[in-house]
């Protein structure tokens, strides 16, 4: 038997341990308390300093609504705004090269319309095509290739066509570097080739064709298909040898060429191919009529009003004109045929 001293030694040691236990566990406690008040505090800290400011950046000052099909009032922070006119811009060039170039454009048509001017710009070809579907844009400028697929899918109309140099056509010109010798574009074989887009006409579906026709899989010719998201950024791997290769706008790389008279001495452009129509002005089919006929007026006037011809002139277009019946029959059969339309 334990006597009387050693089992009031060991109740001590065991009250003491537990004390000890209820102690720490409290100190714990206490600590992450305090751990956490620190972090809100810090949070706090950054975003009353920091966060805030940069968030702001990209609250907008106006909002569209895009809910409405057949509206295109704005709400706006400012009761009285304008109605908008919206106005889609292929990835033919680069974004900030497309705004520039088309900023005076969509200003101009919008004030003819008494609206307020709102660009859209996205990355594909595919995604301006959607903007005219689901009608989230009054016009659109659009690559030939979408517009084929657009007016197959859902009835995409080509409201007018630019004319340059007196024609409505352009083409698709293969280029290398200099120093590159290939003669043609089977001699690519392997390389790196870049195209704006998959679904760029000049860009990929004349290439593309080219080597259908010959009996080659597009798809496996090329040992690496780069896709840079306009024709100056196609243009531009090629003389920085980020690519072999490329297939690109033929007046886009001619329009650089007389901005900058030394790209031909580091391009050389070993294939063209035939005449294709030139990109229009599409719009979705359910267009308001009225709306449609006064965007089609101001379009096809634009060049006998100063200003407009200063803004055509900055585009390089000499006017804008009314398709011609048939001007994309050839491409509707080349891609039905890449596409395997029946």
């Amino acid at each position: 038997m334990k006597d009387r001293t050693t089992e009031n030694i060991e109740n001590h040691q065991g009250n003491f341990a537990r004390s000890s236990g209820w102690a720490l566990s409290l100190k714990i406690l206490l600590a992450l308390i305090l751990a956490c008040g620190v972090i809100l505090g810090f949070y706090n800290f950054i975003k009353s300093t920091y966060l805030d400011r940069r968030i702001s950046r990209f609250i907008p000052s106006i909002w569209v609504n895009l809910d409405e099909r057949d509206s295109a009032e704005p709400v706006s922070r400012d009761l009285a705004e304008k109605p908008v006119f919206r106005v889609a811009i292929a990835p033919i060039l680069s974004p900030e090269k497309s705004h520039e170039k088309y900023e005076g454009f969509v200003d101009y048509i919008a004030e003819k319309l008494g609206r307020k001017p709102v660009s859209l710009y996205r990355p594909t070809y595919s995604e301006i095509n959607d903007l005219v579907r689901y009608r989230r844009c009054d016009i659109a400028v659009v690559s030939t290739y979408p517009f084929i697929r657009g007016e197959r899918e859902f009835g995409m109309q080509a409201l007018v066509v630019p004319q340059i140099k007196g024609e409505t056509t352009y083409q698709s010109f293969i280029i290398v570097s200099q120093s590159n010798p290939a003669r043609s574009l089977f001699d690519l074989r392997g390389t790196r080739f870049a195209v704006a887009d998959i679904a760029s006409t000049t860009g990929w579906l004349f290439p593309a064709m080219t080597l259908m026709n010959a009996g080659e899989n597009p798809n496996r010719f090329f040992g690496d298909l780069v896709v840079t998201g306009s024709h100056d950024r196609s243009i531009q791997a090629v003389m920085d040898g980020f690519a072999d290769g490329a297939a690109v706008h033929g007046i886009v790389y001619d329009q650089m060429a007389a901005d900058d008279p030394s790209i031909p001495t580091k391009i050389r452009i070993i294939s063209k191919s035939a005449p294709f129509g030139i990109p229009p002005v599409a719009v979705h089919p359910g267009m308001d009529p009225n709306l449609r006929q006064a965007t089609i007026s101001i379009l096809l006037d634009m060049h006998n009003n100063d200003r407009g011809r200063k803004i055509l002139d900055k585009l390089q277009i000499e006017r804008f004109v009314a398709p011609q019946k048939g001007l994309f029959d050839n491409l509707r059969q080349a891609i039905g045929k890449l596409e395997g339309w029946k």
